[in-house]
C-alpha cells in the first residue's frame, strides 16, 4: 500500500514538473491591431492611421535568469503653463520581471498621456525567442470618448510565459511598442 502512494505521489510529482516547464505554444491572437503594413490600428471600433498623426515605436530587450526588473515609463512631458487636458492620469509605461529564474511577467498601461507631443493610446508588450513569439501579445488601449482629445486611460495588461531549461537554447527577448496620436484626436 505504501509502494503504491509512493509511485503515485512520485507521477504526479513528475507531471506536475512537466507541465510546469514545458514550453508554451506558439500563437498569433486573431485581434491584432497593427494592419500588414503597421500604419493603422483599431480601437474600440475606431481606426487611427496616418490621418491622425499616429506613430507607432517598437522597443526590444534581451532578458535573462536573474536579471533586475525594467521598467520604461512614458511620463507626461507637458510644459509649464501648457493646458492640456487629463494630464494629472499618471504616465503610460511597460515593464517586465523575472521570477524563479525561469518565468517572465510583462505588464503595461497606455494612460492617455502626452508624450513627446502625441497622445499614448496603446501599449503592446510580447515575448520572443528565436525570432518565434512565446505566449501572446497583451495591448492596453485608451479610450475615447465622445468629445474630440476626451480620453480616458486603459486597464493595466498582464501575461506571464515560462522561460526554457535548455542552457543552449536562443534568449528571450522583451518587446514592447507605443502607438501615439495627435493630442486632440478623438471621437467626433
Amino acid at each position: 500500500m505504501q509502494r503504491r502512494s509512493q509511485v503515485a505521489l512520485g507521477i504526479t510529482l513528475v507531471s506536475l514538473l512537466v507541465s510546469w516547464i514545458a514550453p508554451p505554444a506558439f500563437s498569433k491572437p486573431a485581434d491584432e491591431t497593427p494592419d500588414e503594413a503597421g500604419q493603422y490600428i483599431v480601437i474600440d471600433g475606431t481606426r487611427y492611421g496616418p490621418e491622425d498623426g499616429l506613430e507607432i515605436d517598437e522597443y526590444t530587450s534581451e532578458v535573462s535568469p536573474g536579471s533586475d526588473p525594467i521598467f520604461k515609463q512614458f511620463p507626461t512631458d507637458i510644459k509649464p503653463g501648457q493646458v492640456t487636458p487629463y494630464v494629472a492620469w499618471g504616465s503610460s509605461y511597460a515593464t517586465t520581471s523575472e521570477s524563479l529564474q525561469l518565468r517572465y511577467t510583462t505588464k503595461a498601461k497606455a494612460a492617455a498621456n502626452v508624450y513627446q507631443g502625441k497622445r499614448i493610446i496603446q501599449v503592446c508588450v510580447w515575448y520572443t525567442r528565436d525570432n518565434k513569439r512565446v505566449g501572446k501579445k497583451s495591448c492596453s488601449n485608451a479610450n475615447a470618448r465622445s468629445g474630440i482629445g476626451d480620453w480616458t486611460p486603459g486597464p493595466v495588461v498582464s501575461h506571464s510565459v515560462w522561460d526554457t531549461l535548455n542552457p543552449v537554447a536562443p534568449k528571450t527577448k522583451w518587446h514592447y511598442s507605443t502607438a501615439r496620436v495627435n493630442p486632440y484626436t478623438g471621437r467626433s
